[in-house]
């Protein structure tokens, strides 16, 4: 039935000219063919679509028609245009830090998950066997350790950090290793000048749109007694979020979208990052790998965590170069080695014995730090479902608290979870990184799609969710009995049904401002650079 339905939009499409509508797909916020100018929290490398049509009839009212389809098809999620109209898309290129890109996708779903967990179902966030005061309601096997990581909001945020280290650092470092220090000198000053473009001008228009929606009535805050004043009171919050770009890693939460507090981080430590690589460029490899371990390390023990998190992504970006030129010696050795073993018979037997021995050698070792790695992954993944409340209550938590050091202890709120999730950040990312498999997950086409709305989707998840949230949970609510009366079945029942359906705007709205805002930002912000730049 599905593939029949599809078949008969697509023969519709196919009689309609869609060209001025096409969605342009470039990469997202983080992706290292965007020359390192992205965020976020946040990549695809899908071709701008070209949707190529017959000749339009001349009539006023089939022009009309096919106008009223072009722009239905426009309003369709990429992926079912994919569907329909599979030749108007390029194929995706997969690069080798595409599983990143994956991952930052997967990142910002479980934080929308969380952030609506955390509206209507606050008693899912603590630890399985916890209740919040009051709440009679048994634990949820989602409480449980491990799978509570579906909606472990916060913990993803402190990836994104790791992530935009790697891939902001990724292409110059290649470039140092390179000697290409000309081209450097350009990514560099493209990426400084871009930066600001890439991270602010769809948080500008997000928050714009939500001025209206508050003036308006359709998100559920007081508004000012006339637009004028309303418009006033936004540009005032773009000129405050702007300003936090010089608290570094504060988590003060802007008041048009807390979930945009990232964002003036992510633009402190970009230019951290763009300063470290240049002052670095120039250095031995260990050299530079020592004094940005260093220099996270500093961060993180004077309470800046996000910067620990973005030096940790650069000396990951230096390892995968290390590691991927020393597969390609490898297999430069590989294919001579028939010139190595020319020797006697008797030579050739010993060091074959010797190079298998190594061989053996070598592989011990490896699995030996895959266990290591795995076991850093268990301990990460059990930290990033730290619980809302009551942290004590909470097996290992309780150790890990009574053990945080200052300056986290004593900031109060969630400081001290922070340097806990910055250290299981980094670990994450570095077991996906070096264990193979791990990574595939994040290489599929459903990862990858994430990717592609990423920061789409950080971005509009919150006011979506203001406007149908209030709207939709008291319908699913009454069956059970109410947030209060509902027992533990009726209460997860409410909670997925009303994920599954609050994901389906989201995506609808994501998809939609990921064309017509997210890549058009991207587009406006090569545009001014290259009418700014200096002729060459």
């Amino acid at each position: 039935m599905l593939s029949l339905t599809l078949r008969s939009v697509r023969g519709a499409i196919n009689h309609i000219s869609t060209r001025s509508l096409s969605p342009s797909y470039t990469p997202l916020a983080l992706s290292p063919s965007q020359d390192s100018s992205t965020s976020s929290p946040i990549a695809s490398s899908n071709g701008e679509a070209d949707f190529d049509s017959l000749p339009a009839q001349g009539t006023a009212r089939s022009t009309a028609y096919n106008r009223l389809l072009a722009f239905l098809f426009f309003l369709l999620p990429s992926f079912i245009q994919s569907r329909i109209r599979p030749g108007a898309f390029k194929p995706r290129r997969m690069h080798p830090t595409s599983w990143l890109d994956g991952l930052r996708g997967v990142a910002s779903l479980i934080v929308f998950f969380f952030h609506f967990t955390d509206d209507t179902h606050k008693g899912l966030l603590m630890s399985y066997g916890v209740q919040r005061d009051g709440d009679k309601a048994a634990s949820s096997p989602l409480q449980l350790p491990f799978l509570r990581v579906i909606f472990a909001g916060k913990p993803m945020v402190h990836i994104f950090f790791v992530i935009s280290g790697f891939v902001l650092a990724y292409k110059p470092l290649r470039q140092i290793r390179a000697r290409q220090f000309d081209s450097l000198q350009k990514t560099l000053a493209s990426s400084v000048f871009r930066r600001g473009f890439r991270l602010f001008l769809p948080t500008l228009v997000s928050t714009f749109i939500i001025m209206f929606l508050r003036y308006y009535g359709w998100i559920p805050r007081k508004a000012k007694g006339s637009l004028y004043e309303q418009f006033d009171q936004w540009q005032h919050e773009v000129i405050k979020i702007l300003g936090f770009i010089w608290q570094w890693d504060s988590s003060r939460t802007p008041d048009y979208d807390s979930h945009l507090w990232t964002i003036p981080i992510e633009m402190s430590f970009s230019m951290f990052l763009f300063v470290v690589v240049t002052g670095l460029s120039h250095v031995k490899t260990y050299v530079r790998l020592a004094a940005v371990v260093g220099l996270g390390a500093f961060c993180l023990r004077h309470g800046h965590y996000a910067g620990w998190e973005f030096m940790a992504g650069v000396v990951l970006a230096e390892v995968q170069l290390i590691q991927d030129a020393h597969k390609e010696r490898k297999a430069a050795l590989e294919q001579n080695k028939e010139a190595a073993y020319i020797e006697s018979s008797v030579g050739t037997a010993g060091l074959s014995d010797s190079t298998a021995d190594g061989s053996r050698r070598r592989s011990v070792a490896k699995l030996i730090f895959q266990g290591f790695l795995i076991v850093n992954l268990i301990f990460a993944l059990y930290v990033a479902g730290w619980p809302r409340e009551k942290w004590e209550e909470t097996p290992a938590i309780d150790f890990l608290l009574q053990h945080t050091p200052e300056p986290y202890r004593s900031r109060g709120q969630s400081w001290p979870i922070f340097i806990w999730y910055a250290i299981g950040a980094v670990q994450i990312v570095l077991a996906l990184q070096q264990i193979e498999p791990l990574r595939r997950v994040f290489n599929t086409k459903p990862a990858q799609y994430l990717a592609d709305v990423s920061y789409s989707l950080y971005i509009c998840h919150g006011p979506v969710m203001k406007v149908l949230h209030h709207r939709l949970m008291p319908y699913l609510w009454e069956p059970v009995g109410g947030i209060q009366g509902a027992d533990m079945g009726g209460r997860f029942l409410v909670w997925f049904f009303g994920l599954t359906i609050m994901a389906i705007p989201v995506f609808w709205v994501s998809d939609i401002f990921l064309r017509v805002v997210d890549n058009k930002c991207v587009e406006f912000a090569r545009w001014i650079e290259k009418k700014c730049v200096i002729d060459e």
